[in-house]
Formats: structure tokens, sequence, C-alpha cells
């Protein structure tokens, strides 16, 4: 798609035009203040306030939305006719306190940004150069798995593949990591708009010409598909996502480094490129993520990128996607 004119040329401020506010209130005195885009879907919705509470989005009801009923996870807020500043009330348990009241200890979490159990801490690649610039020395996490790729092979078999939009002839593939690359999950502002990563829609719409575009997300099907609908990317004029893929499609590993052995997820881009074997190899593929461990099986198709993360305690400065669109255009040239 292309712009016609300076007028069709969507930015990030679309998002906050075509938005509304919510209250949303839990437990009589919790308060959050949300800022989301008035097309997101009660589901979205959901998952905006599980990422600002814990509270798991298939256990939550919200009540006020609709007076007299629960609207549908599928309902979007402006179908539902949902008016700016509505009040919305919060029924629903945390994790950690369900599993308290359960077995009388509360959910230890394994790694932070982890939704599997017995993942190690962040096994980080020590990139020189900032998120556009040079790869020079790196200390590798060496994988030690003797099964991957039989398990490889399975997720190969058995994964669905959700393609919205056909993959391009002669186009190189960008693979995005979503939160904290694109997207500041734990700000706590609320506002869509500003956990969107600073020049987002200009940064995907510039490498557009020249990249497909992957996301690939440790989160839920349901989360992934809520959070790229909520920033905009499913419906902007200057760019398309070919796929988006979920954790089920990620691998679990157990590599050294430092002499420690440890276990965490990497995403396997063989995965990519065995699907799409016409379109995308080790050769076209770049993988744009803010862990280093998710390299682990394609360390030379990876660029660490520098976290975008809690944004809302700082000024809006961050300049990374800008950086990174500079480079990407200059190795596609």
């Amino acid at each position: 798609p292309a712009a016609q004119d300076g007028s069709d040329l969507a930015t990030d401020d679309e998002m906050v035009r075509e938005s509304l506010s919510l209250e949303v209130t839990w437990k009589g005195s919790d308060r959050y203040q949300l800022r989301i885009p008035k097309y997101a879907t009660v589901l979205s919705v959901k998952v905006l306030i599980e990422e600002l509470t814990d509270i798991d989005a298939d256990s939550q009801k919200l009540l006020g939305l609709v007076k007299g009923k629960l609207p549908k996870d599928s309902d979007t807020l402006v179908g539902l006719g949902v008016a700016d500043g509505t009040k919305v009330r919060l029924m629903g348990t945390r994790m950690a306190d369900r599993v308290k009241a359960r077995h009388g200890h509360p959910l230890r979490e394994s790694a932070e940004n982890s939704d599997v159990t017995g993942i190690s801490p962040d096994v980080d690649y020590p990139w020189e150069g900032d998120a556009a610039g040079s790869r020079k020395a790196m200390e590798r996490s060496q994988v030690v798995s003797t099964d991957w790729r039989a398990a490889l092979e399975r997720i190969v078999q058995k994964a669905d593949i959700r393609l919205m939009s056909p993959p391009r002839q002669g186009k190189k593939l960008a693979v995005l990591d979503l939160d904290y690359t694109l997207f500041d999950c734990k700000n706590i502002s609320g506002n869509v708009a500003d956990m969107a990563r600073p020049g987002l829609h200009e940064f995907l719409s510039a490498i557009y010409p020249h990249y497909d575009l992957v996301i690939w997300s440790q989160t839920k099907w349901h989360v992934v598909e809520s959070k790229i609908t909520l920033l905009g990317m499913l419906t902007h004029p200057l760019y398309r996502i070919t796929t988006a893929l979920d954790i089920s499609t990620m691998l679990t590993v157990k590599a050294v480094r430092g002499g420690q052995v440890m276990t965490h997820q990497v995403k396997p881009l063989e995965f990519i490129w065995t699907r799409f074997p016409d379109h995308y190899t080790r050769e076209n593929t770049i993988h744009i993520d803010d862990l280093g461990r998710n390299f682990a099986l394609n360390y030379q198709n990876g660029l660490k990128i520098k976290q975008f993360k809690r944004a809302d305690t700082r000024p809006r400065s961050d300049t990374e996607l800008f950086k990174l669109a500079a480079y990407l255009l200059k190795i596609a040239a």
C-alpha cells in the first residue's frame, strides 16, 4: 500500500485521536486509567488489564461497559457505544493470589517475560554498539540440547500459521519481537499510544518496501493478536504484517554460558524458513529482539535492541526505531 498524498500518512498520533479513556476499579481501591483505541475489542481491553494487574484475561469480568449485561470478548468499544470516561468495575483474582489460596504460598516467577516455568534469567549476549550499529564481540550461549531438531519438526508439522498478508517475492524478512521491543507492556500509564515505542508506524512503513514483517511474541495467540490490534498494526495503510507467531512456535532448550547450564526458550528461525522455503532463508532474514537468549539457535541473524520498558517513568525520548530503520534500509540496499 502507498499513500496518495501527505494526508494519508498515518502516524502514532492517530492512536491518540481515535481513542477513549476508561477508569477501571478493582477491589474498590485500586484504580487504573486506560487510554485505548475506540475500535478495540473487549478481549483487547482485558489483555491490557492483565498486563497492568496480573489478572488473567480469561478470568476477568468487566462490569459497566454495557448496562445490565456482560459484553462478548469479540465486541468492540465503538460497537457497544462505550463513552469516553466510562467507569468499569473489574472482577477477578490475581494468579499469585489464587495459587497462594490453593497451596499456601505465592507464585514464584521463574523469569521475567516468561510464560513457561523453569526458565532461567535472561541469557544475554553483550552486543557492542547501539541497536542499529555494528555487531562485534559476542559471548555465545551454546545450545547443548540434543532433541531440539525433533521438537522443531513437530512444531513445523502441527503449528497453525495465520497468514495475514501473503509473502512477497524478492523481499527480505524482518522478524520482530513485541514486548519491550515494540510495545511497553508494563507501562502503568494505561495509554496505548504511550505504550507503543516512539516511531512504531514510521519505522514499519519505512522498511516495508524492502522487508516482509513477522511479529513473534512469547505469549499466547489471543494476547499477540490483541496487542497488535490495539497498536493499529493490522489496519495501517502503509504496511502489512505477513503473520504473527506466538509461544506455541518456540522451543525450550538447554544451553551453556559461562560454565552454567540454563534452560530457556528460543525463537527458531528454521520454523519460518521451513514453512516458507521459497521466500525466506538465513541469507535474507534478520531477527530483532530485546532478549539475547532468543537468538541461541540463530545468533548470526539476530540483532539485539535496547529494551523499551517502563517508559512512563521517564521522558518519551526513545529513538531506537529511527536508528534501526536507517540500519535496515542501509543493509537492504
